[in-house]
């Protein structure tokens, strides 16, 4: 077969260019030109950075070798990327996914397997060009590189690339706020490509994703009265009845002067987070201060949870749960591009993992007091943590006895010897095997962490679907979401038995118990990973999920037997992040509101729901962040200036919580405390 002429410096420029346009196609997003056009421009810059390197070998063999190295490099990380964004739905850093490759690989071999079993065709498209490059390329005279008015045309044009990338980010691209003001890796490959987001992230190695901004002040930041509030006549003075003193409510705040200690601070970011701070105002106490104080916590995250599995026949222990306790009409849980670790994180720390699936790792080494788990343990409460799965995986051993527990237990390290080895584990068998480990020792503070309701959802390789199957056999759905409803009935099994066995201690009043989700069951979703091969999650949720509003809207459950006669509802949007500070409120532990990105549900301060690529949701309105959409709520007079105000406050949320965990600025802020 004759040899083809292609200069090596050529097929580097479109081999990466190939590779980015093929991903970006294979993305579930809007295909614009738009964007196409910007991911192309950014992709040959990189591809000429490359294609320069190429040209420093003395012979055009060397060049030939360094383009097969440097693509075939480049088309697995592009292949890598394919497969993160397929099972978990983003894009993940490549920090973040060499720092998990070992539990996946060994947590979740099977899985691998059949990803790239199913996916085969796409490795070989991507790998195609490498590999008849490696076989047919031959590099004649036209093909030598050595030439230095080479290396200058390309060199000039890698600077031509430059400047025609970043004028399509600014003034071609849909996406200009994602580069900066809105920056996400996930976003910034969604949007610029691979290696725009890989250079993106080089360059913020070690800085915030974003600096504090001004917030506009003059929007409206309260819900719009819709209907008129009705008036009485006073009572007469011969029949009023005399009232009770008001009730002056405290702040949640220390007591430190934050705008001093930024004028004293050499550190800019830290001077920053200290004027932010001093600029929020804190939340007030109110009649539900200190409800819990001094009860029993058993704080769950509950694998791949929804609103979907609550279900008055089905799983009724559930159902009274969420709605004889506190019912959360309007709860989101953010998926925050990371899966089960982010999830934990934020339903732990009430800030955003804006360093992905490392975030609760860093804080190993960072300041972990404003935590319940540390707020009840310094109050002497007895505190363990519990997980039925392998108890090194996010490398648990070492984090949970840090978030405010003595001890943890997991498989591998104790739990094994009352729970079975299956997959995915039994919540039920953890339940009933470690409640009497704690129960006699009031009071305590329990952490869990279940795995019953992981996927895949299948009746052959799920314990838990195949255990639970029976009692969903005759529902109308298909074969995955029957799967997924039976591994969580274990959950409701799980939650019927601690019940119980509180009822029985004469204990269940005196005992709180809080369920939240890691994260949406994107094991429903169309993927190789988790063999599904249409959209099962918009069947489960009755709706399309095509949008975080609608993918992430799910249900926590906030119960004791003493609220089962209060009817507590909150209907205002709520996250994961407002879970500490309420928490906080409810045990009444001293803590400043204005440290925590979430809110006390029961505070006057606005509710906010937001994601990590700047979505938000408000009483008011919505922001999308990955279409720019802007949408009052109905009834809201709100404009510009409002989408204005609450973008910025994200922003400086979100920024915020990048210092927390970059700076420990927790640690700085305890050691004043103390």
């Amino acid at each position: 077969m004759e040899k083809i002429n292609i200069p090596a410096w050529l097929f580097m420029l479109c081999a990466v260019i190939f590779d980015e346009i093929m991903l970006h196609i294979w993305t579930p997003q809007e295909l614009q030109f738009s964007r196409i056009i910007t991911v192309t421009v950014c992709a040959a810059f990189f591809g000429l950075l490359l294609a320069l390197l190429t040209t420093i070998g003395s012979s055009a063999k060397l060049s030939r070798i360094l383009a097969l190295i440097f693509s075939g490099i480049y088309a697995v990380l592009t292949l890598l990327e394919f497969f993160i964004q397929n099972a978990f739905k983003t894009f993940m850093l490549l920090s973040d996914i060499a720092d998990n490759a070992g539990h996946v690989a060994g947590g979740f071999g099977d899985t691998l397997v059949t990803l790239l079993t199913q996916g085969m065709w796409r490795i070989l498209v991507i790998l195609l060009p490498v590999i008849l490059y490696g076989f047919l390329g031959h590099l004649g005279k036209w093909g030598r590189t050595k030439s230095w008015g080479t290396r200058a045309v390309l060199a000039g044009l890698l600077i031509a690339c430059f400047f025609a990338g970043m004028l399509c980010i600014q003034y071609v691209s849909p996406d200009t706020k994602k580069y900066d003001d809105e920056y996400s890796f996930d976003g910034a490959v969604r949007s610029f490509g691979l290696s725009e987001a890989l250079a993106l992230d080089f360059l913020r190695s070690g800085n915030s994703h974003t600096e504090f901004v001004d917030v506009p002040t003059t929007a409206p930041t309260k819900p719009p009265v819709t209907e008129p509030t009705e008036v009485t006549e006073a009572p007469s003075e011969a029949t009023e009845e005399p009232t009770e003193e008001t009730v002056v409510y405290g702040l949640h705040e220390f007591d430190i002067d934050y705008a001093a200690l930024a004028e004293n601070e050499w550190d800019d970011r830290i001077a920053s987070a200290h004027r932010y701070v001093a600029s929020q105002t804190p939340a007030s106490e109110n009649e539900y201060t200190g409800m819990f104080a001094g009860k029993n916590l058993i704080l769950i995250t509950a694998e791949a949870f929804t609103e979907q599995v609550i279900d008055p026949v089905r799983t009724p222990t559930l159902y009274r749960m969420a709605h004889d306790g506190i019912y959360f009409t309007d709860y989101y849980q953010p998926a925050w591009g990371g899966s089960t670790s982010t999830g934990e994180f934020s339903n732990i720390y009430g800030i955003v993992p804006t360093n992905s699936v490392a975030s609760i790792k860093n804080m190993i080494y960072n300041n972990n007091d404003l935590t319940i788990g540390n707020q009840l343990r310094k109050q002497g409460y007895f505190s363990v943590a519990y997980h039925n799965g392998e108890y090194t995986y996010y490398e648990r051993n070492r984090t949970h006895c840090m978030i405010g527990y003595d001890n943890f237990f997991a498989m591998g390290n104790g739990l094994e010897e009352g729970v079975k080895p299956t997959w995915p584990e039994s919540d039920q068998e953890m339940i009933e095997f470690t409640v009497p480990q704690y129960i006699d020792h009031q009071p305590f503070s329990v952490y869990y962490m279940t795995i019953s309701g992981h996927c895949a959802y299948n009746y052959a390789n799920n314990a838990m679907s195949a255990k639970n199957y029976d009692i969903v056999a005759n529902e109308d759905w298909s074969e995955h979401v029957k799967c997924y409803q039976a591994a969580n009935i274990e959950l409701e099994n799980a939650m019927t038995s601690l019940l119980k066995m509180l009822e029985d201690a004469g204990i269940a009043d005196d005992t709180v118990i809080v369920i939240s989700p890691d994260h949406y069951p994107y094991g429903l979703e169309k993927s190789y990973a988790w063999s599904s091969s249409e959209d099962y999650l918009a069947e489960l949720l009755g709706h399309p999920a095509d949008s975080c509003f609608a993918r992430d809207k799910t249900a926590l459950i906030i119960w004791s037997g003493c609220l089962e006669d209060m009817d507590l509802q909150v209907d205002a949007p709520t996250y994961s992040l407002d879970i500490l500070p309420t928490l906080s409120n409810l045990f009444g532990v001293e803590y400043d509101s204005r440290m925590f990105v979430g809110r006390d549900v029961f505070s006057d301060q606005m509710p906010l729901v937001l994601w990590n690529e700047y979505s938000w949701k408000t009483e008011l309105a919505t922001y999308n962040g990955v279409t720019g959409e802007f949408i009052p709520a109905e009834g809201a007079d709100v404009g510009e200036e409002y989408e204005q105000q609450i973008a910025a406050i994200v922003r400086n949320k979100i920024t915020f919580s990048d210092v927390v965990l970059e700076r420990d600025y927790y640690g700085i802020i305890m050691n004043k405390e103390e």
